[in-house]
């Protein structure tokens, strides 16, 4: 079960998104379910749908796919913020990647169907969880930019910006895949630039 502190935190965290009165935050907050994941444990494995979508409360996570058995990282998550393989969740249909615990984890979860029980009774949860769907889309346009249009340096030094705390919680090797830099440069890149 989770704290009163962590669903304090879970319901600013939505807030951020949109504002639920008291009846639609008792529903949603009733449908959670906590799961623990050990590290290392794989999540929704490829070629799994992803049936639930998670609310991290500990631990940190990443989506990542192999190609010539080397990872290449997708994205990380970790508290509090939301997890899961976005569209394997939304279509419901089999994950092309893969989400694992890099750390021990614990987080709150919903069911597909238990989410689309709660749109039909509830405007407002449907409403969050489209502006939510939103900040993704545009969040991994703006990613997908970066990528495209800055210097290995310069992706480095947003990210360091952005999410100093994952240097010490991820290892280095993830970090440079998911920034596209090479594991050398991302040594000397991390052994120049102050964090």
């Amino acid at each position: 079960m989770p704290t009163e502190q962590e669903l304090r935190e879970v319901r600013s965290y939505l807030h951020h998104f949109h504002v639920l009165d008291d009846r639609a935050w008792d529903a949603v907050s009733n449908a959670f379910r906590t799961r623990s994941y050990a590290r290392g444990q794989v999540i929704t494995g490829l070629g799994d749908v992803q049936r639930e979508l998670l609310l991290i409360l500990e631990g940190v996570q990443y989506s990542y796919f192999l190609k010539d058995e080397k990872p290449f990282v997708m994205a990380f998550t970790y508290p509090i913020g939301l997890s899961g393989i976005p569209e394997s969740f939304l279509s419901q249909a089999p994950s092309t990647y893969t989400l694992e615990a890099i750390s021990d984890s614990r987080a709150l979860t919903i069911s597909h169907g238990e989410l689309q029980r709660l749109f039909d009774h509830h405007p407002s949860i449907e409403r969050l969880f489209r502006k939510i769907t939103e900040v993704m889309l545009i969040a991994a346009a703006q990613g997908r930019y970066r990528q495209i249009s800055t210097s290995a340096e310069e992706r480095f030094r947003q990210f360091a910006e952005q999410s100093p705390h994952l240097f010490q919680l991820v290892p280095h090797k993830l970090l440079a895949s998911y920034l596209g830099i090479h594991p050398t440069n991302f040594s000397k890149l991390y052994n120049s630039i102050r964090i």
